[in-house]
């Protein structure tokens, strides 16, 4: 149908030639699922998400202490591209990814590596394919905590899609060399080397 043909057809044909076409376009949604990490999420709506992707077989759940220090990875391929450079130029290694690509020559092994990867609070970049991912190291805290800290740091097309622990590190205490009479000491304290 053309646009003259459009202008001398009665309404009732143009409202109906329209209708099956419009249908047609939100039947799309119905081929092509939503890309759900496409705009902003809530810190409640990603708790919620993340809590269902932690299963028994990650290091989240394996972890027994209480307090550890968590590394989070987020998925921020749909993130806008000025965000995603005001992330790069906090200082994080944006090159990790493609050095592990280069190495590796293959994709797969070059992502689990980049996973088990230890960073810093500055973060590393996986940025060579979909999904492209940002791990980062977070401050030492409870394990309660942590998904709300995890979610709280997402900002628009950013998604939280992982946990990692390790246990907070604990100095060892050393046992005073000389005791004072009466001094209760820690029996879990390190005998000094005696001289």
């Amino acid at each position: 149908m053309t646009l003259s043909m459009l202008k001398n057809a009665p309404r009732n044909l143009v409202f109906f030639a329209l209708v099956p076409a419009s249908a047609l376009l939100s039947g799309c949604s119905l081929l092509f699922d939503e890309d759900t990490r496409e705009g902003t999420e809530t810190a409640e709506e990603c708790a919620v998400r993340v809590a269902g992707l932690l299963g028994p077989g990650t290091s989240y759940h394996a972890f027994t202490n209480n307090v550890g220090t968590p590394t989070f990875t987020y998925d921020v391929t749909k993130m806008p591209f000025e965000d995603l450079q005001a992330l790069i130029d906090e200082g994080g290694d944006e090159t990790a990814g493609r050095r592990l690509l280069d190495a590796t020559n293959e994709n797969s092994t070059a992502r689990q590596t980049f996973m088990s990867m230890s960073v810093d609070e500055k973060g590393a970049f996986f940025l060579a394919l979909d999904p492209s991912l940002y791990r980062v190291r977070g401050e030492t805290q409870p394990l309660t905590e942590m998904i709300a800290t995890g979610c709280e740091r997402q900002t628009e097309g950013m998604r939280l899609i992982m946990i990692d622990v390790v246990p907070e590190r604990v100095e060892p205490v050393l046992c005073p060399a000389d005791p004072a009479e009466g001094e209760d000491i820690d029996p879990e304290c390190l005998k000094q080397d005696e001289p």
